[in-house]
């Protein structure tokens, strides 16, 4: 395979951090932000969510923000969430993203905040599909009963996807450079014109998941990677290193239609020049 960057979405920016805490509050802040612009302009605002340390420390910030702060508030009737990806598990696993995240925000803010149950939309689980491509399929239904009539173009192409206008897609980067369940060296990487994509072998645990494809991410108005830890140093200098095969680290092709930024801590950054 040889996966081309997208050239006609965002070029990366990169913002860098003294910590985790730092990193996870200033996103949280700015995508509370965007959210009420968008909620103000349009009536709703999509977002689609991630899991892992710094995806899920974002939402607890909001949640920390929204106790702490009065004029955080905003219309969450008005908000809808979605995942980049998922673990084929029983709904309630810990180890869904989807459980993750209603236990850092989303079930505070459907006790507190009037956000409705509805709005939550959850990727399949393993009682809902057999299999990863059964799941994929799901999926994209619920993604297309969001779409608008004429579907969303994906930036410098003739593709048009039936999914929503995501105003801010939340990213977390793998120790090995994936995004999403999209993996170095995976024939997911080459699938297009299509929504998501199935994985019947993820090479970390579990193996079974479904993901946003890179066509689908790069609809995203707004493509923000939430980055933390050393860990992660050697897969951050790759991304950023023109020579890089999107092959080896699929993150090099995290971008937006619009922005795309790079929300970096300082342990993973040591490796940027």
């Amino acid at each position: 395979m040889n996966i081309e960057v997208n050239g006609h979405t965002a070029a990366p920016q990169r913002e860098v951090f003294a910590d985790k805490d730092t990193l996870t509050g200033t996103v949280a802040s700015k995508l509370l932000q965007v959210l009420r612009r968008t909620i103000e302009a349009d009536g709703s605002a999509h977002v689609s969510l991630t899991g892992g340390g710094a995806g899920i420390g974002t939402l607890s910030a909001v949640a920390e923000m929204l106790q702490e702060n009065a004029e955080t508030q905003l219309d969450w009737s008005a908000v809808h969430f979605w995942w980049g990806d998922e673990r084929l598990l029983p709904a309630g696993d810990r180890e869904r993203n989807d459980q993750q995240a209603r236990n850092a925000l989303l079930d505070f803010l459907v006790a507190e905040h009037d956000l409705p149950e509805e709005n939550i939309h959850s990727a399949p689980t393993s009682e809902d599909a057999a299999n990863p491509s059964a799941a994929a399929q799901i999926y994209a239904q619920q993604l297309q009963a969001f779409s608008a009539s004429e579907g969303v173009v994906v930036p410098g192409s003739q593709k048009v996807l039936r999914l929503p206008a995501f105003a801010v897609m939340l990213l977390g980067v793998g120790p090995d450079g994936h995004i999403n369940s999209l993996f170095p060296g995976k024939s997911s990487l080459a699938v297009s014109e299509v929504t998501t994509v199935g994985e019947e072998d993820s090479p970390k645990p579990p193996p079974q998941r479904v993901s946003l494809t890179f066509d689908a991410i790069h609809t995203a108005q707004r493509v923000w990677t939430v980055v933390a830890g050393d860990d992660k140093a050697e897969a951050v200098r790759l991304a950023f290193e023109p020579s890089t095969p999107t092959d080896d680290i699929p993150a090099k092709n995290a971008r937006g239609a619009s922005e795309t930024i790079w929300h970096i801590d300082q342990p993973a950054a040591v490796g940027l020049a």
